[in-house]
């Protein structure tokens, strides 16, 4: 993803709550100047954690959010961060299987949502959400369209792609998608993969009328 993102990305933050994993990252991808690297707990709100708010075209985070000890405050901060119209893309787990319970069960952040209680996880033997689960509390923290793309078929079984944006009202562009009139024609290069057709989806169910393909 960084080579293609390196002409076209101003800034790119990558975050962890370990600076483990960010002494890390800072070697692997040295190259890649438009980088920069800081801690993030994001449970807590990011304004305190020296980010400001809706600053954010996307977010991107692979089998993280799981491991934070309340769902509902995560995905607030995620909206938090994220401009109107702004794309939140999680790539998370929606089903438990021994494999994954016997290496992650071993480790701190697996347990922290019955250690503190999560209301949305009570009763769970795993903090990982089903998809309605996930549907219900991003729409209650004010994503507008969110979507879900799995395979119960290859190795992937069990993970899933979920794709939530942020709701659109504050420009004209943003007007025109409330009321259901997304104007103009949108241009997709290469946007023939599951990423690019998931956005064009998004964008028909704002109301764009014209997607194009190459």
């Amino acid at each position: 993803t960084l080579p293609v993102l390196a002409d076209q990305c101003e800034k790119y933050i990558f975050t962890d709550v370990s600076e483990v994993f960010l002494r890390q990252a800072r070697v692997r991808f040295a190259d890649y100047i438009f980088l920069e690297y800081m801690l993030l707990n994001i449970d807590a709100h990011p304004r305190f954690q020296g980010l400001a708010t809706h600053q954010c075209d996307m977010l991107i985070g692979t089998n993280v959010l799981h491991a934070t000890p309340f769902m509902r405050n995560t995905l607030r901060s995620c909206e938090q961060l994220l401009r109107a119209g702004g794309t939140l893309i999680v790539n998370d787990g929606l089903q438990t299987i021994a494999d994954a319970q016997i290496t992650f069960g071993m480790t701190d952040g697996w347990w922290l949502f019955a250690e503190c209680r999560d209301p949305e996880r009570i009763g769970q033997d795993s903090p990982l959400l089903s998809w309605r689960q996930w549907e219900g509390i991003l729409h209650s923290v004010g994503f507008g369209a969110v979507h879900c793309m799995t395979d119960r078929q290859t190795f992937l079984r069990g993970q899933a792609v979920i794709v939530a944006q942020t709701k659109v009202v504050s420009d004209h562009v943003g007007a025109s998608a409330a009321t259901g009139e997304l104007k103009g024609a949108h241009f997709f290069s290469g946007g023939l993969s599951g990423l690019g057709l998931l956005t064009a989806r998004l964008l028909v169910a704002a109301g764009a009328s014209q997607v194009c393909f190459e």
